[in-house]
């Protein structure tokens, strides 16, 4: 193995390692509203954990999502994983560092109809350095919900970026 492809090894490695700790900071999250009926509402009580795959970014993250029984608030953040950058044969550019993963926070859900859809804060693209607004919907099936979402720049220019999440309620 050659020592690019060790440093790029441990790289990924130590992006892991960030995965893991962002995850585990993750049980802090910012209350998020959530609006429906309480039959809907209570569709969605529980500890949701689950993953997301951007289909034209590449990027991919976790979810995760609590609403307890009888409120209106929930708790629960987007980890957003960006591609990898540079190009690991150069020797004059060195070892890339891959970019740090970053905490993304839900701004409000809307449970109606056995269906979930909301919005994420503005957050910064990483890849075009600009921000964006993205939006999901879903369907709640049992202990499952799985979706689609999409990503708009704010300013209005550019394509939509599309993916789909999946989130499974943890048993408790």
């Amino acid at each position: 193995m050659k020592a690019w492809e060790r440093g790029l090894a441990a790289a990924a490695a130590c992006a892991a390692l960030v995965v893991a700790v962002l995850a585990g900071c993750a049980s802090k999250p910012q209350p998020v509203p959530v609006t429906g009926a309480p039959d809907d509402l209570q569709m969605l009580a529980g500890e949701w954990g689950g993953d997301y795959q951007g289909e034209d970014s590449g990027r991919s993250g976790s979810i995760i999502f609590r609403l307890s029984a009888a409120t209106d608030t929930a708790f629960g953040d987007v980890i957003m994983i960006p591609t990898t950058r540079g190009n690991p044969a150069s020797p004059s550019v060195g070892l890339p560092m891959p970019p740090a993963p970053e905490v993304l926070s839900i701004a409000f859900v809307r449970a109606e109809g056995g269906g979930v859809s909301g919005q994420l804060k503005p957050y910064r693209d990483p890849t075009c350095d600009c921000q964006l607004s993205t939006t999901f919907e879903g369907k709640i099936r049992g202990d499952v919900i799985s979706g689609t979402f999409s990503s708009v720049r704010v300013n209005g220019s550019g394509s939509p970026q599309t993916g789909s999440w999946r989130v499974t309620r943890k048993k408790t």
